[in-house]
């Protein structure tokens, strides 16, 4: 079985790719058919205001709750997660999301994400989200970025302080690591500039990433889109290394926006995972994993099996 744990159902055209196909609950099972995945988790986009480009004046699903009734139509092949600004109910530090929270598992929900604010990681706001994910058994995947604001995604500084602190601040929420600002540092030497985009060379001084594995337990990493695939394949001997020695931590998906998508935004990470399997870089155990045991182990916990 392969599972993709980032997926979307969502119109993210605006007035700069009004040519781009939006992705229906329909089409994505189509796709997911085409290119041999079994399931994907689909993550509602967008709940903070910085990732909304007005796609809203175009999306059949304008909204999180419809986005998770549309993909709950598809129950053998969609998984639903739910989704979140720490902002909301008062822009306060103490929010009592616990009615949210019941509302999606009661809906089905086996996580959340992408909660994608771009406020800090370590901010009292998003640690109070957190804190109550993890006693509510969710999982959270996170969007990610660099110093500054003026994007989306959590903003940290190079070194991931921010970020640490979260995953220190919120040890029982199991936290999927995902975005630019997650996956550049890989590798040291980051700039501030570049922690924001897709770094290209060697490997060859560790980053923050590969610490905060080691550290904590509670962190994991999807290797979707293009920051996934870069990290991996940016350096393909150390690729193939980092891979094995956080085979239990990682988890194939995509990040697929568009119904119309190009060849290496459908397939890349799964044809990245099935070669390195047929030249022997990784055994079949860690390719098990990696597209389906380690989600299937995330989600059994909180309360439902996919099998």
């Amino acid at each position: 079985m392969i599972i993709d744990m980032h997926a979307h159902i969502c119109d993210m055209r605006s007035p700069n790719n009004m040519a781009c196909a939006p992705l229906t609950a329909e089409n994505l099972v189509e796709r997911l058919d085409a290119d041999g995945i079994d399931k994907a988790a689909v993550l509602p986009w967008a709940v903070c205001p910085e990732g909304v480009t007005f796609q809203m004046l175009f999306a059949p699903e304008q909204d999180v709750v419809g986005q998770i009734r549309a993909a709950a139509r598809h129950p053998d092949r969609l998984i639903l997660f739910g989704n979140a600004d720490p902002r909301w109910g008062g822009n306060l530090p103490d929010t009592d999301f616990s009615w949210l929270l019941e509302r999606f598992v009661e809906m089905g929900c086996v996580g959340m994400g992408e909660v994608s604010a771009n406020i800090y990681f370590d901010d009292p706001r998003t640690i109070n989200l957190f804190r109550q994910c993890g006693k509510w058994k969710l999982p959270v995947t996170i969007e990610s970025t660099g110093p500054g604001s003026g994007g989306y995604g959590f903003i940290d500084d190079v070194g991931s302080p921010r970020f640490e602190r979260l995953l220190r601040a919120a040890p029982d929420t199991i936290i999927i690591g995902h975005g630019p600002g997650f996956w550049a540092e890989i590798a040291g030497g980051l700039t501030p500039e570049a922690k924001s985009g897709y770094p290209a060379g060697p490997v060859s001084e560790e980053g923050s990433i590969q610490r905060l594995f080691r550290t904590y337990p509670n962190l994991y990493a999807d290797i979707s889109a293009r920051s996934g695939y870069n990290a991996l394949t940016r350096d393909s001997e150390y690729g193939v290394r980092f891979i094995d020695e956080f085979q239990d931590r990682l988890l194939f998906a995509t990040d697929v926006c568009y119904a119309d998508a190009d060849e290496l935004a459908r397939t890349g990470q799964l044809a990245l995972m099935k070669r390195l399997l047929a030249e022997g870089g990784i055994a079949q155990a860690v390719f098990d994993k990696i597209t389906c045991k380690n989600a299937l182990r995330l989600l059994r916990r909180y309360g439902r099996a996919y099998t």
